[in-house]
This record gives C-alpha cells, sequence and structure tokens, in this order.
C-alpha cells in the first residue's frame, strides 16, 4: 500500500509501518472513529469473516459492512482485503489491531470505574500455554483462581513456546506461559517456577542397566525420540547439547511427537529414549513404566516465564489472575 502526502513527499521513502502510523498520527485519522466501529473491526478481523462476526454480535451483515466502509472512509485506508472464502487483513488492519483491543479495554474500565465504585473481577481471560504449564502446572493455580473469583472465565489453549510467544505478540492472548523466551522484545517476562529436563528410557533392554546419571555418550549412541520444533523442551535439550560440543542435528532421531504423552507411552513401550520435564516424567517414573536419568556434564535445568504484551493493557481480571499466578507460582522450585 502506498500514501502520497503533497506535504511531504519524504513519506513515500520510509517502511510501510512507519509511513501508515505517521499517516494516522498526522492526519488526527483516528480521532473521529467510534467505538463501536473499532468493536467491529476487531472481531471481523478475528473471525476472518463478515458474516461470521455479524453472528457473533447480533447484527445483521450489512450492519457490520457498512461499519467497516465507515472506519475505512474515516481512516482514508483498506483494512480488509475481500477473499472468495472471508476477508484478510491489510498491513494498515495489523497496525490497527495493535491498539484497537487496548483502546476498547481502556473504554471498558473506564466505564467500569465510573459506573460503581467497587469492580467484581469478571470476563474472561484468554491464556496459551505451552504443553507442560498447561497440563502440569496451571490446573492447580486455575482452580485456586476459579474459587477467589468465580465470575472470571480463563480460557487456556495449549500450543508450543514459539505459538504462544506469537499469540502474545498479536494480541491473540493476554497471558502465556512458555519454556522458553527466545525473541522477547515486546513481551514482559516474569520468571517462575524452576524445572528440569531429564532423560527416560525403557526400563527393559540395555537402559534396564543403565545407573543414574548416564554418561552423554549413552545418549548419542541411543535412538531418541524429539518434540517438534517451537518446544521449549527440545530447545533446552537441544542447548545443552551444544553447549558441550555435540550437534542437535546429528543425533539419532527415531520419531519426533508433538505431546510428551505420547513420547512416555513411546518409549516405555521401546520405541527410544527422550528428553523430558522432570514433572511430566514424574508419574511414569513413579509407576515403573519408565525409568529416568540425569545426563553428567548436561545443564538441563530452565525456568516458566509468565508473558504479555508490553503495549497490552490487560482487562482487570487478566491482571487478577497475573498477581495470582505470581502469588502462588513465582520462584517455586521444582525438585524431582
Amino acid at each position: 500500500m502506498e500514501l502520497i502526502d503533497a506535504r511531504n513527499n519524504s513519506l513515500t521513502a520510509m517502511p510501510s509501518n512507519e509511513r501508515l502510523e505517521l499517516y494516522f498520527l498526522e492526519t488526527g485519522g483516528l480521532r473521529n472513529m467510534e467505538l463501536r466501529q473499532l468493536a467491529t473491526f476487531l472481531s471481523v478481523a478475528r473471525h476472518g469473516s463478515v458474516t461470521e462476526a455479524a453472528r457473533r454480535m447480533f447484527v445483521s451483515q450489512p450492519t457490520v459492512s457498512l461499519q467497516i466502509a465507515a472506519l475505512e472512509k474515516e481512516l482514508g485506508v483498506l483494512l480488509f482485503e475481500r477473499q472468495s472464502r472471508g476477508v484478510a487483513l491489510t498491513e494498515a488492519g495489523r497496525i490497527l489491531m495493535r491498539y484497537a483491543s487496548d483502546i476498547l479495554t481502556l473504554a471498558d474500565q473506564a466505564a467500569q470505574a465510573m459506573g460503581r465504585y467497587i469492580v467484581d473481577i469478571a470476563g474472561t481471560v484468554r491464556v496459551a500455554a505451552s504443553t507442560v504449564p498447561a497440563d502440569y502446572v496451571l490446573p492447580r493455580a486455575l482452580a485456586e483462581f476459579a474459587k477467589l473469583h468465580p465470575a472470571a472465565v480463563v480460557e487456556l489453549s495449549r500450543a508450543s513456546s514459539g505459538k504462544v510467544a506469537e499469540q502474545v505478540r498479536s494480541y491473540d492472548v493476554e497471558i502465556g506461559f512458555v519454556g522458553s523466551l527466545g525473541d522477547a522484545d515486546e513481551l514482559e517476562a516474569v520468571p517462575m517456577m524452576e524445572d528440569e529436563i531429564i532423560i527416560i528410557a525403557p526400563p527393559f533392554g540395555e537402559p534396564g542397566d543403565w545407573t543414574d546419571p548416564i554418561g552423554l555418550d549413552q545418549v548419542l549412541a541411543s535412538p531418541i525420540l524429539c518434540r517438534l520444533a517451537g518446544s521449549g523442551t527440545q530447545k533446552t535439550f537441544d542447548d545443552a547439547l551444544r553447549a558441550v560440543g555435540a550437534d542437535p542435528e546429528r543425533i539419532n532421531v527415531r520419531a519426533r511427537l508433538e505431546s510428551p504423552e505420547a513420547m512416555k507411552a513411546a518409549v516405555a513401550h521401546g520405541a527410544g529414549i527422550a528428553a523430558v520435564s522432570a514433572l511430566v516424567a514424574a508419574p511414569a517414573i513413579a509407576d515403573g513404566s519408565v525409568r529416568g536419568f540425569r545426563v553428567e556434564g548436561l545443564k538441563m535445568k530452565r525456568k516458566f516465564y509468565m508473558i504479555h504484551h508490553k503495549r497490552k493493557v490487560l482487562s482487570p481480571a487478566a491482571e487478577a489472575f497475573r498477581q495470582h499466578i505470581i502469588d502462588t507460582l513465582v520462584e517455586k522450585v521444582v525438585n524431582n
């Protein structure tokens, strides 16, 4: 998209993102738009469909189309590209989406503050977490939070650490939990509890005679089950190998699995060994279906992090949930 300003032709030489942002600021394009237009825009953006947005907002499809058209006219840019199935955000639409959620959240907070002296903690908190926090760390915290704030609903989705960070950056969720940070420039990260990655092996065959800790040569000589790309657990294991001069690209990979539960089951049936969280491994080690080992010379401890976007204004319910996690989970150490 190209924006031309007769007063300043140098705008066209700027990167497109900067050009659009400067355009909005200089023209005052954001001053006159209505909150209902922003809410409509956000609904269409999230669902990728005018029809679905209309259904969820309990209005007609023409009403949604008129709201979007009025907003585009006000701003002087196209916010969506019409496709055969639904719509997709343009570059201008993606920029506006970064702020639209914050604007509506602030407006809602102002209305609540003016409407009553005591603001109830209510509403939906959108949360995403990598596998280990989602399945082994957060359930108890969610139960405790539900008892404290029964009017609040936490929607928890599960993805790899990399995808969780992407969801936080794109404002798809308010709070994320990850096992590795990666590029965290846009994120506010709070270190939580500590975890350790260990090797699990079947209790029969050659691993049945291993003693803890095992040597790196035993790991490298064994068939290994790995997690898919983006896994914080896999990154911790790969980084530990690199730290001692071993190439994770040259290990004997037997399979790549998405779920640590699938890895435990495969290991228990003799498919190979695997690097998993001590939290994940503990029940299987206790019932004897797998054996657990540390590896001499490999440092495989990591922290879980709670993240949110630095520019994101959290809803009261999300802020209460964030504080609850800080009070109950931050800096607690897992010793398994």
